[in-house]
């Protein structure tokens, strides 16, 4: 199973990602003339789903390399290549953005409140690219690992309450809501494959 000490490299490691795409994030922020909140609303429709694309990859790559560490470490049977998950629709980044630049339209507009929202909203696009490509690798290996949600440091209750069922799901489309993650949320998926326990107490969450 994975080790405590290995999913804490593994989230550093998401974390990285997004704090790189975070700071893309802001280098353009400070060209944005967000005077003209139709024009900037625009603007960010156009840039953000390349960000999220970009860096989204280089999550999914990461966490690629991770299940097939933790695969080999398993001593699952047979040969198996990860794959990444397909980018985040472009429709969905647009979404983002347009939600992201409400405080833009305001009586007083918030440029600062707008880059806080999409900051946000940047962390779980990337990260969901990663997330995304563990739990459809977990779907299709024929191995077919359970999975864990993973807590990490002030988690919110949602995230608690799927944590603590432990490592109870077998895929994303029969986990339900295992696969709904917030903004700034640092949880992540486990795989644990037979005879394995989460590298975490699910009982004391419980």
């Amino acid at each position: 199973m994975a080790t405590t000490a290995e999913v804490a490299a593994y989230r550093r490691a998401q974390q990285d990602v997004v704090t790189l795409a975070r700071a893309a994030l802001a280098q353009w922020w400070r060209d944005l003339d967000v005077s003209d909140a139709v024009a900037a609303s625009r603007a960010l429709q156009g840039f953000v789903p390349e960000l999220v694309a970009a860096y989204g990859d280089v999550a999914a790559t990461v966490a690629a390399d991770w299940y097939e560490s933790l695969r080999g470490e398993a001593g699952a049977p047979g040969t198996y290549r990860a794959v990444l998950a397909e980018p985040v629709p472009a429709a969905q980044a647009q979404a983002v953005a347009r939600w992201s630049a409400g405080p833009l339209f305001a009586a007083e507009p918030d440029g600062q409140h707008a880059l806080r929202l999409l900051s946000g909203a940047v962390q779980r696009l990337v990260q969901q690219s990663g997330r995304t490509t563990l739990l459809r690798n977990g779907a299709v290996d024929p191995a077919r690992p359970r999975w864990a949600r993973v807590p990490h440091g002030k988690t919110c209750a949602f995230c608690l309450m799927l944590a603590s069922r432990g490592a109870v799901y077998l895929t994303a489309e029969s986990a339900g809501r295992f696969n709904q993650w917030h903004n700034d949320c640092d949880c992540q998926p486990e795989p644990v494959w037979p005879n394995q326990e989460p590298s975490y107490n699910a009982d004391e969450l419980y």
